[in-house]
């Protein structure tokens, strides 16, 4: 029924939307070819409404006299109307108010609508205003500007995101356990890597006197801590740059025999979770957090979160991070994901006097003193300062969730931005260093989102990748040969890939390589 509601709303969508963006008295297009120089006249005399669509997710928004909302309602005399709404709901809510035309002044937007709804004039160019508001503009890198974007616009700010949120971490108390040294950053290899799951396999690491823990923890799709494996053996990140076009995985033959091969092994040797095939993430997961398996990936809370919760079950428990082991080509890596192909953007239908105030207080928000307030709320009432100079957060802090905003809807290029005034000194040193770790070491996503460009994608992608999935699955428990992989690569092109490959780098052509 969804399904057919979206169908239904894309019929209307042009004709809805181009007769709301011609109110006001104004055309969509004038919006985006004028400065801002009469806006500012202004002076913010005027008190204007300007409306917010949020997602709100676990039950999170703000009250009514919400003292942030007071106080940007003072500092930019606005009157700010915040339309909440539940996470799961959203995409649907905003189809109906952009067939209707009365979409709101700042709303967030995922990637496929953004590019399905260009042609509509129902986004402001912000090329043209970008340079009256500097610090909204070097809020974000020029690719994340551009990504997504037909050439010479921008009609979406980038939903920024950490690029390199997650890494191994592992448990330091067993490699002792087990009488191994803890691996050096510069030369930890595959090899070592498999000697240390071999002994946390069979070298009893939690020292109860039982063989009741696993090496190298997996899942039935091959995907639970197994990025950084399918780096180290050359295997792309999704879609990866060859000779300037995109090649995707599942044509990676020489990649996938030793990334495959390497599984194979460990499942041989017991060194790999014999029940893998018949766990989802999340069982894997549960693995880790009961104390049976050594190794997970994660972002630096969730390592603090894990190692509390494992020192109940031992309090000699210890993790640690650990870079990505380096193949036997030299390549190593953590993955990156895709930040910035969904958009923040403002409605085109807006007066001078609004859109010059929206951007007004977005490139005060982008500040360090807009960050402070939208990330930690106001001084006073969500935190205190304490007589060492020290901060704490007060009650109000936590049912305000002053931070939800910048956290859900929009904020800069920030990678710490769960730090907040309160924090200790320890634990923002941690993430701070646990992200810039993370940093060195790239496994990049080439396609950059372009997937929503491709029909073929979209409608036999799944179909295809499952189909491949089950050749990988039987040729590490050994039920196929290695060689295998190659009758699945012939037929994954066959059945549909060949044409995504080209309409991805058809997309890429037009989008990226510019």
């Amino acid at each position: 029924m969804r399904k057919q509601i979206a169908l239904l709303l894309t019929g209307v969508l042009a004709a809805g939307v181009i007769a709301g963006c011609s109110g006001n008295g104004q055309q969509a297009g004038d919006a985006g070819g004028k400065t801002d120089k009469a806006g500012a006249a202004d002076g913010m005399k005027e008190k204007l409404t300007i409306s917010f669509m949020p997602e709100s997710w676990s039950g999170g928004k703000w009250r009514e006299d919400h003292p942030t909302v007071k106080y940007l309602n003072e500092k930019f005399n606005i009157e700010m109307k915040i339309m909440w709404t539940d996470g799961p709901t959203y995409k649907d809510k905003l189809n109906v108010l952009a067939a209707s035309g009365d979409l709101p002044d700042m709303y967030r937007i995922t990637s496929d609508n953004f590019v399905k709804w260009q042609e509509e004039g129902i986004f402001l160019d912000l090329a043209p205003h970008l340079k009256n508001y500097p610090n909204l503009a070097k809020a974000f890198s020029d690719e994340h500007w551009k990504l997504l974007n037909p050439q010479g616009k921008i009609y979406g700010m980038p939903q920024w995101g950490v690029e390199i949120r997650d890494s191994y971490q592992i448990r330091a108390d067993w490699i002792r356990n087990v009488g191994l040294q803890m691996p050096k950053d510069d030369t930890f290899n595959v090899d070592e890597f498999y000697q240390i799951m071999k002994a946390f396999a069979q070298n009893d690491p939690d020292k109860n006197g039982k063989k009741d823990t696993i090496g190298f923890a997996t899942d039935q799709d091959l995907g639970a801590n197994t990025a950084q494996l399918r780096a180290a053996f050359g295997l792309a990140n999704g879609w990866k740059l060859e000779n300037g076009k995109l090649i995707p995985q599942f044509v990676q033959s020489k990649e996938q025999k030793a990334f495959l091969g390497y599984l194979r092994k460990m499942y041989e040797e017991g060194v790999m979770d014999k029940d893998f095939i018949s766990r989802k993430g999340v069982n894997t997961y549960e693995l880790f957090q009961g104390g049976k398996a050594g190794i997970w990936t994660h972002h630096p809370l969730g390592l603090r979160q894990d190692n509390d919760k494992l020192k109940k079950i031992d309090p000699n428990a210890e993790l640690i991070q650990l870079a990505p082991p380096i193949g036997p080509t030299g390549l190593r890596g953590n993955p990156t994901g895709l930040t910035g192909a969904n958009k923040v953007v403002l409605n085109a239908k807006m007066d001078t006097k609004k859109r010059e105030r929206l951007l007004k207080l977005l490139d005060w928000w982008t500040t360090d003193e807009g960050t402070d307030i939208m990330r930690n709320g106001i001084d006073g009432v969500h935190y205190t300062k304490e007589s060492d100079g020290t901060y704490k957060q007060t009650p109000l802090g936590d049912t305000d969730l002053p931070r939800i905003m910048n956290n859900w809807f929009f904020w800069r290029t920030d990678p710490n931005y769960f730090i907040h005034k309160w924090t200790d000194q320890a634990t923002a040193k941690f993430d701070a260093t646990f992200n810039a770790n993370n940093a060195k070491y790239p496994w990049k996503n080439e396609s950059a989102g372009l997937e929503i460009f491709s029909e073929t994608y979209n409608k036999q992608w799944k179909d295809l990748e499952t189909k491949f999935k089950e050749t990988q699955l039987k040729i590490v428990v050994g039920q196929e040969p290695v060689d295998s992989i190659d009758k699945a690569i012939t037929a994954w092109k066959a059945g549909g890939g060949d044409k995504i490959i080209q309409e991805m780098n058809d997309a890429y052509a037009k989008y990226k390589s510019k």
